[in-house]
């Protein structure tokens, strides 16, 4: 008798960083979609009126792509509005920035 074990993985992590970013593409592609209609419904001020979409996006890659940049902005974020400290002010706009930036390295921004 022989047992299949459709669980766990024999892939070196050579392979499984090969299927990386095929499986981050698919993660992110609804929001990659959102912001391309936004940007189609918008095409004056599409800085301006997509810019939470563009965040959602760079946040989404940047939690497969860049780890450390995407905790420090998750903890920042997350920080900022348990303790109601948002007044409508960029508090997190460094890390965001962080993000942005390693993905500029690469080569994946702008989006």
């Amino acid at each position: 008798m022989v047992w299949w074990w459709p669980w766990g993985s024999s892939k070196t992590p050579e392979q499984e960083a090969a299927r990386g970013p095929t499986a981050l593409e698919r993660k992110c592609k609804s929001r990659r979609s959102a912001l391309a209609g936004c940007r189609l419904a918008n095409p004056d001020k599409s800085t301006e009126a997509c810019k939470n979409l563009e965040l959602a996006v760079v946040t989404c890659l940047a939690e497969g792509l860049c780890k450390p940049h995407h905790a420090e902005h998750r903890r920042c974020y997350t920080s900022v509005y348990k303790t109601g400290h948002y007044k409508g002010l960029g508090h997190c706009i460094p890390y965001e920035e962080a993000m942005k930036e390693c993905l500029r390295k690469q080569k994946r921004y702008p989006l």
